[in-house]
C-alpha cells in the first residue's frame, strides 16, 4: 500500500469526493449522473486497466508475478484469467494490489494537482476505504444495493455464482461501507429516486466547498 505524506496532502487544494461501494452496487451509474451534473469524475478502475496495458511497468510486474498464463491471444493481460486467480486466493489478490495500487494512487494524486483551486474532483474506486486513497478524500460517498440486486447485476456480466461470491467476499462488508460513509446512496432500482439523491448530495458538497473556500 502506498502512503501519502502529510506535506503532499496539505499541498493538494482541490476538494475530493470518494465514490465507492460493493461491486455491482451502481457506482458507475452514480458517476454517470454526476458527469451529467457537470462533475469531474476520475475512474480508478480505468486507471488500473491502463496500468495493466502492454508496455507498462505494471504489465511487466504482473507477467513476472503471475506468469504468461494470464495473457490473452493478443498478449495483453486477460483480466478474467487474472481475476480467476486472485479472487481464489487472498494472498494472490494482495500481490496484485501491491503492484497496481501505488501506481493508481500516484496518478490520482497527479490528477488532483491539475484540478484548479476551488474545484471538486470525484474519484470512483472500488478499493477506497481499505487503502490510503481514503485519506485523499474530503467526503466519502457509498453506493449500496440490496444483495439480490447485486447478484442479479453481476450475473448479467457473465460471472458465475462462485465468481460473484469470491468477489463479494474480497470486499468490505456493507456495514463497514456504511460506517465509513458521509453519504449513503441506495440503488434499489428506482433510477429517479437515485438521481434525486445524487443531485441533493452534489448540491450539498458544492455548498460545503463554497463555505470552505470563503472561509480559507
Amino acid at each position: 500500500m502506498v502512503g501519502i505524506r502529510g506535506s503532499d496532502r496539505r499541498a493538494l487544494s482541490a476538494f475530493v469526493v470518494g465514490l465507492t461501494g460493493p461491486i455491482g452496487a451502481g457506482k458507475s451509474t452514480v458517476a454517470g449522473m454526476l458527469r451529467d451534473m457537470g462533475a469531474r469524475v476520475l475512474d480508478a478502475d480505468a486507471i488500473a486497466r491502463d496500468e495493466q496495458s502492454r508496455g507498462t511497468t505494471g504489465y511487466s510486474a504482473i507477467v513476472q508475478r503471475f506468469g504468461t498464463g494470464v495473457l490473452g491471444e493478443d498478449k495483453e493481460v486477460d483480466r478474467r484469467k487474472l481475476a480467476d486467480i486472485v479472487f481464489a486466493d487472498p494472498r494472490r489478490l494482495d500481490e496484485l494490489e501491491k503492484i497496481l495500487h501505488p501506481r493508481v494512487i500516484a496518478r490520482i494524486l497527479q490528477a488532483r494537482k491539475m484540478v484548479p483551486d476551488g474545484e471538486i474532483l470525484v474519484v470512483e474506486a472500488i478499493k477506497l476505504i481499505e487503502t490510503s486513497l481514503r485519506s485523499v478524500c474530503d467526503r466519502l460517498w457509498v453506493v449500496i444495493a440490496p444483495r439480490d440486486q447485486l447478484l442479479s447485476r453481476l450475473a448479467t456480466r457473465g460471472m458465475t455464482e462462485a465468481g460473484v461470491a469470491a468477489r463479494l467476499a474480497a470486499q468490505s462488508s456493507e456495514e463497514l461501507f456504511r460506517g465509513a460513509a458521509d453519504v449513503v446512496l441506495v440503488n434499489d432500482g428506482d433510477r429517479d429516486a437515485l438521481r434525486a439523491a445524487v443531485a441533493a448530495a452534489w448540491s450539498e458538497v458544492r455548498a460545503a466547498r463554497g463555505r470552505s473556500s470563503s472561509g480559507s
